[in-house]
């Protein structure tokens, strides 16, 4: 089945009415370049949101004011703002764009045989040890509900959400940027372990204490959630006693992964360490109090997908299994 992604608006106050006599018709996409641009009033940001170039957004939108023959924009060399028609412009497409966007998922699911669908977010290093076999009795007990899954970076998972891009996400509770704005439910503890290389003198240990880190190098991800772990593991380390010696901060997990193989330091992580590849890396876990972080369940309240407490529901009846596995990994 192919859906036509164009928008028409039919203009019926003859004052309004183009020249031509013509329908407007306005493409889908200007649409919503115009709402990511009227959000942030910043062409290189919403540019860069949309993964065009700014002065092809330029062209679109000043297409779409021509369209219109409103003025949708204040702008100038330095500032951009909305005039009082983009303003109210972006007050009412908004949820024509979101009842556009449902509508046309609804139909695709009813296409596929479901009858609605529940959209994952997952750190994705986690997502195997996150989800074990939960998807597979999900599905056995409600399919007609279709899972499907957005993994990325913490803090790209995060805006996600908050974008409502994703119903809910596996994520540690943490004291993360929006979680004022979420709601967690605590599903179960995650281990904290030590990712070494494999020459250190700690990485053949069945397990370390935080107590055996002071003198570490602590790595780490330039991101919003990994600041808020680190304040943790700092906290940690001082009521063990010691100041804890950075953390080195680099761009994402893969590079802090390079850095340790080459002897550039030590992280601190959960338990999801172990299902990263061996090679010249040791995961070792972490004993002690303190030394694990509470996995939830992570949504809007105000989203109403009923698949939320069902997967939630699912979770919890197998959380032996998981306690299970955590300790046979250990």
């Amino acid at each position: 089945m192919h859906c036509t992604k164009s928008f028409i608006i039919i203009i019926t106050d003859e004052n309004q009415k183009p020249a031509t006599g013509e329908v407007v018709t306005l493409k889908l996409e200007y649409l919503k370049e115009f709402v990511t641009l009227g959000k942030c009033l910043n062409f290189s940001v919403a540019a860069e949101r949309l993964y065009i170039t700014q002065p092809v957004l330029s062209r679109h939108i000043s297409a779409l004011e021509a369209e219109m023959g409103v003025r949708l924009f204040h702008r100038n060399t330095k500032n951009v703002s909305l005039t009082e028609a983009g303003a109210f412009f972006l007050e009412k497409v908004q949820p024509l764009l979101d009842m556009y966007d449902s509508l046309f998922r609804e139909v695709r699911l009813k296409e596929e045989g479901y009858d609605t669908a529940l959209r994952i977010g997952l750190p994705y290093y986690s997502m195997s040890y996150y989800l074990g076999q939960v998807p597979l009795h999900f599905m056995e007990k409600h399919p007609r509900i279709k899972l499907s899954y957005l993994t990325g970076h913490p803090d790209q998972i995060i805006d996600a959400l908050m974008r409502d891009e994703v119903d809910l996400l596996v994520i540690a509770h943490m004291s993360f940027r929006h979680a004022d704005k979420i709601k967690f439910h605590d599903l179960f503890e995650e281990p904290y372990s030590v990712l070494f290389p494999r020459n250190h003198p700690l990485a053949n240990r069945k397990s370390v204490t935080i107590e055996d880190l002071a003198g570490e190098t602590f790595l780490g991800v330039e991101s919003n959630f990994f600041a808020s772990t680190w304040t943790y593991i700092q906290n940690l380390c001082r009521t063990h006693g010691f100041e804890p010696h950075g953390p080195i901060r680099y761009n994402q997990l893969e590079s802090v992964i390079i850095a340790i193989q080459q002897g550039a330091g030590i992280i601190v992580e959960g338990q999801n360490l172990h299902t990263l590849p061996r090679k010249d890396l040791a995961a070792v876990p972490l004993v002690g109090d303190g030394c694990s972080r509470t996995v939830s369940v992570a949504f809007r309240e105000e989203n109403p997908n009923p698949g939320i407490p069902l997967l939630i529901s699912v979770f919890e009846q197998h959380l032996p299994a998981r306690q299970a596995y955590d300790r046979a990994d250990q």
